[in-house]
């Protein structure tokens, strides 16, 4: 493991957005099996998430994350040098959503923007995409926004993919300054159809999903290896090369799949209950935000001034692993909020192409 150690760069702040329309998974008693539905939360932990209203897409959540913590911070577009959009579900195939956001929150115009679709392991790669950035001298101050939201969740035979995943709209900052993160990033690619969505895509430019069945395919059993196995032993790695464990960190934030699959995970590295903060029972998966989600579900609990000593591992889709370390302090971590808001503008862009018809 090579892993990186940056020395120059801080978290300033973070926030999180989610819908107003919230789901309890028993809601659906009837749409499943009772004694079905009662196994998912034992096994997944999920017993709500936050729901697009419809029209909200993960950039809505995001702008609006990133205007609460600008205002916060007393910036303006002119202090932002870099913005990188997170997320599977981009507003449009072209241009990246990245640019609607950097017009929304008017961004000046020497500034890096574009999006990534890198799944649950956002965070942690753009931290040390943006931590690079930073440490090396090409920009000051950047902002990494994290967000999904399918626009129609999956209603379909797939219990696990009907009831999984949640909305959410994340806003961290990153500026130059005196503080350390360290360390490292994996990839396999040969599991790069572990965990896949293939349609729609230019492989099959002229293929839609049957009804009833999942937009995402995923080798449950591949999964579940992959996590206990590469994880734990990232890690392991990581604590051998900075000298350091668990005992110096208050609290270790991983990507939040399900119970089960951080159970696991807890079991093999060592992570002591009360070090290990679950969120995913009020929001659900929420992919690449659940780790910055999950920080600020952690500072609300606390409800007090500190600065955290924080661990955190995303972990997921390509097949892509990390462990990052930082300090943070509570103060800069902001409430979590819910919105419907959305940009009606956003909607305009297709008339420019004339009428189009969704496909069934």
């Amino acid at each position: 493991m090579k892993g990186f150690d940056y020395n120059q760069v801080v978290i300033s702040g973070i926030s999180c957005v989610l819908p107003e329309v919230r789901k309890e998974t028993r809601d659906y008693i009837g749409v499943f099996e009772e004694k079905d539905i009662e196994k998912f939360i034992e096994t997944t932990g999920i017993k709500q998430r936050y729901l697009s209203n419809g029209k909200q897409t993960a950039s809505d959540l995001c702008c609006v994350a990133a205007k609460r913590l600008m205002e916060h911070k007393g910036l303006t577009g002119e202090d932002i040098d870099a913005l990188i959009f997170i997320t599977q579900d981009p507003d449009y195939k072209v241009p990246s959503t990245a640019f609607t956001l950097h017009k929304r929150l008017g961004i000046q115009k020497e500034c890096l923007t574009f999006d990534v679709n890198v799944g649950c392991s956002g965070f942690t790669v753009g931290l040390t995409f943006l931590g690079g950035l930073i440490q090396g001298g090409l920009v000051n101050r950047a902002l990494l926004l994290i967000g999904d939201a399918m626009l129609y969740p999956p209603q379909n035979d797939d219990l696990t993919d009907s009831l999984m995943f949640g909305a959410a709209g994340t806003a961290t900052l990153l500026e130059k300054g005196e503080g350390r993160m360290y360390g490292a990033n994996m990839s396999d690619g040969t599991g790069y159809n572990v965990i896949m969505a293939p349609i729609p895509g230019a492989r099959f430019p002229d293929m839609v999903h049957p009804k009833g069945t999942p937009d995402t395919y995923m080798i449950n059993d591949d999964t579940f290896l992959f996590t206990i196995t590469q994880v734990p032993k990232l890690f392991k790695e990581f604590f051998k090369k900075y000298e350091c464990s668990m005992d110096d960190f208050d609290y270790c934030m991983l990507h939040q799949p399900n119970l089960m699959i951080l159970k696991q995970i807890a079991k093999r590295v060592k992570i002591a209950d009360e070090k290990l903060h679950v969120s995913l029972d009020k929001y659900g998966n929420t992919d690449g935000a659940t780790i910055p989600l999950g920080i600020a579900d952690l500072c609300q609990e606390l409800n007090e001034e500190r600065t955290l000593k924080l661990i955190c591992s995303g972990f997921g889709v390509g097949l892509s692993w990390a462990v990052v370390a930082f300090d943070l302090n509570t103060c800069d971590v902001l409430p979590i909020i819910s919105t419907d808001e959305y940009w009606e503008e956003g909607f305009e862009a297709i008339k420019c192409m004339g009428a189009m018809e969704p496909k069934e």
